[in-house]
């Protein structure tokens, strides 16, 4: 069986040929990786940070670690092509989580209301008055 891994990314490693010393001994261990993720993500709650994040940051440290490994050249490039295809296959469904709405509290609102209005009528009651004592 080939791995999912290989399926939707051999042919971005094929044109990073050469970023590795043993592009197939990465492609294997990446696959490894991904599996690693695959079996230890609830699916279920794939969207749900705080039940991604371990795993997530397992997969991660692996990337990482087999391209320091391995002693590819181009270990930003082929961690990215890695993290965008888990990312397009495990994490296009989520949205990202919506923040309600809140009005600011009633106390908050008159005072920002009251203090800038308060102050704009002392200044033109002082201006006029400083301008009517100066004749």
């Amino acid at each position: 069986m080939i791995p999912a891994y290989s399926h939707c990314l051999m042919s971005q490693l094929l044109f990073a040929a050469g970023l590795c010393p043993d592009m197939e001994t990465y492609g294997s261990w990446m696959a490894w990786c991904e599996d690693e993720f695959t079996y230890s993500v609830n699916i279920t709650y794939i969207c749900d940070w705080t039940q991604t994040i371990e795993p997530y940051s397992r997969v991660t440290k692996c990337a990482e670690a087999v391209s320091l490994t391995l002693n590819c050249t181009d270990r930003r490039r082929l961690f990215d092509v890695f993290m965008l295809d888990l990312h397009r296959r495990f994490f296009a469904n989520c949205t990202a989580p919506q923040e309600a709405d809140f009005d600011a509290p009633d106390d908050v609102f008159a005072a920002a209301v009251a203090i800038p209005t308060i102050l704009v009528w002392v200044a033109v009651f002082a201006w006029t008055y400083w301008n009517a004592n100066k004749r």
